[in-house]
This record gives structure tokens, sequence and C-alpha cells, in this order.
């Protein structure tokens, strides 16, 4: 039986209530078995990380404790650096065999840089995507990228002629939490309870991660 693989990748700085609602909405929705969540080593399209690759492994271990169909994997940490989706993709479907079938999942803004991304092409053509809507993201502009990419909508999914793969959409909503807001929030001195998972909140005072010093 093929195993559907949902993967959530980013820089996790840090992992917050957005991710895991993405996470879990994409399991429930496209009925995935698991979801690998991949924190970059170094992102090629963000020009810092505040936190160490440790720590943020570390708040996700926490955030994932208690949700047993999420899995933290710290694959990019061994690869080449800069860390891109296409490298560490390859990766896994040279090390998982024919019974994994993968599912990248997004959200729509972000998707709408695709065309930047290392080997795009490639990438569409080796792994499914699940693209979530954003709240005032533009979907017009969307499905034009999607049509520029060569695909056809058939109901809530996309498809292409010259790939075996599709282009899934959710107009299912997730919270609207964005990390770097929650690093200025927390140097301030603010609360950010709410937007954290149980535990990662404790962390980040215990550790002084985004304090200023």
């Amino acid at each position: 039986m093929i195993r559907k693989t949902g993967i959530l990748g980013g820089t996790f700085d840090p992992i917050h209530n957005g991710h895991l609602a993405l996470a879990e909405a994409a399991g429930k929705l496209y009925n995935l078995d698991e979801i690998l969540l991949l924190p970059a080593a170094v992102p090629p399209h963000k020009k810092e990380v505040i936190s160490s690759f440790s720590d943020r492994v570390a708040m996700i271990e926490i955030a994932v404790s208690n949700r047993t169909a999420l899995t933290l994997s710290t694959l990019e940490h061994l690869l080449p650096t800069p860390s891109y989706t296409i490298d560490t993709l390859r990766y896994l479907l040279d090390h998982s065999g024919h019974l994994v079938e993968f599912f990248f999942i997004t959200g729509a803004d972000t998707f709408l840089d695709i065309l930047s991304w290392k080997e795009y092409p490639e990438l569409l053509r080796l792994i499914h995507f699940i693209v979530f809507s954003r709240k005032g993201c533009d979907n017009e502009k969307l499905y034009k990228l999607f049509e520029q990419l060569g695909y056809q909508q058939k109901k809530d999914a996309w498809y292409s002629r010259t790939s075996p793969k599709w282009i899934y959409c959710s107009s299912v909503t997730p919270p609207s939490v964005s990390s770097s807001e929650i690093r200025k929030r927390v140097a301030k001195g603010f609360s950010v309870d709410k937007h954290l998972p149980e535990g990662v909140c404790e962390y980040i005072q215990q550790h002084e991660i985004y304090s200023v010093r």
C-alpha cells in the first residue's frame, strides 16, 4: 500500500499554532498517513535566522510531543546548505522506495514565489502540492500562475499533461500567525501564549530566545 506523506517545511522560528493548523488540516483533508515537519538548516530565501537550528528543533519537538500524526525531521541539517526543497525531496525519494507518495504543504503566498525556487519544474514533476489560501490572498493571481505553469482546473485540484503530480487547493484558512510578529512581541515583552503550542512559550522564556539583550 502506498503511504501518503505530507511535508511542511520552513524556518519555524518559532513554530506556532498556524503551522500546526496547516499541517493537521492537510492531513485530514487529504488523508495523509503522516506529516514531516522539516526545519530548514540554512533557508535560501531568508536573510537571517534568529535562533539556532538546535533551538528551533527543540521547540518543534515540544510542539509535536502529543501529536502522533506529526513527525520532526532534521534531515536538512545533514544535507548541503543552503536548504533547497528539491535537494531534500530527491534525498527522500531516493531513501523511501516506491511505496511513499509525497505532498508538499504550503500557503498560497509562498506558492506564488515558486518561480524563484531552485529547479521548480522538476519539483512540480516529483511531488504533489497542497496549497492553502491565506487571508487576503489573491486567488485569481494564484490560478493564473497555475495556468502559466501549464495546469488545468478540475474542481478543487489542478493537473498538468506534463506532470503526474497534482496541485490541490483548499479554501480552509489556518490561523493568521506570523513568526516574525511573534519574535517582535517577545522582544517587547508582550504575551504570545495564545499563538504558540503548549510548552514552546516556556522554552523561549527559559532560553531567552528573541529577547533584547
